[in-house]
């Protein structure tokens, strides 16, 4: 082959490589069937807390703080259960391009299942704004914060 036609190869290569952006990905929930569940594990910071709350369609949660072995129980009002309902079926999960580092921040991890399906998404402090999850992680938390005072 040429020099010409090597140069003008790796000219093809080194443009159709240049400019692409990784493609975003993006998850949307499992379908909420009759019977569905929710819940998040808040662990990591400065602290190094371990928390979590589950939740289900019948309203019925429980949250529990593994460092100091708490476990509360309770029931969400019809318009908590309508507003996570809600949450859940809009959430729309984009995962961050790149893992980030945080050495202090929270970890949030979130388990929807429904109808046989089983949906795993994570989020910390740094991708949480443009991962979609925050509204249902603000929610989720301060229901835990609440419960657990």
């Amino acid at each position: 082959m040429s020099k010409l036609k090597w140069m003008l190869l790796l000219a093809a290569l080194a443009i159709t490589g240049c400019g692409k952006e990784d493609p975003q990905i993006i998850y949307t929930p499992p379908v909420l069937a009759d019977d569905w569940s929710v819940g998040m594990t808040q662990s990591g910071g400065i602290m190094g807390l371990l928390r979590h709350i589950a939740t289900g369609s019948d309203g019925k949660y429980a949250a529990s703080d593994e460092r100091d072995g708490r476990e509360v129980a309770g029931e969400l009002s019809q318009d908590q259960l309508t507003r996570l309902k809600g949450l859940v079926s809009s959430l729309q999960f984009t995962a961050p391009k790149l893992p980030t580092v945080c050495a202090d921040c929270f970890i949030y991890d979130i388990e929807i299942q429904s109808g046989g399906k089983k949906l795993i998404l994570q989020a910390d402090d740094i991708s949480l704004p443009d991962s979609g999850m925050a509204p249902l992680v603000e929610f989720l938390r301060d229901l835990m914060d609440s419960a657990l005072q």
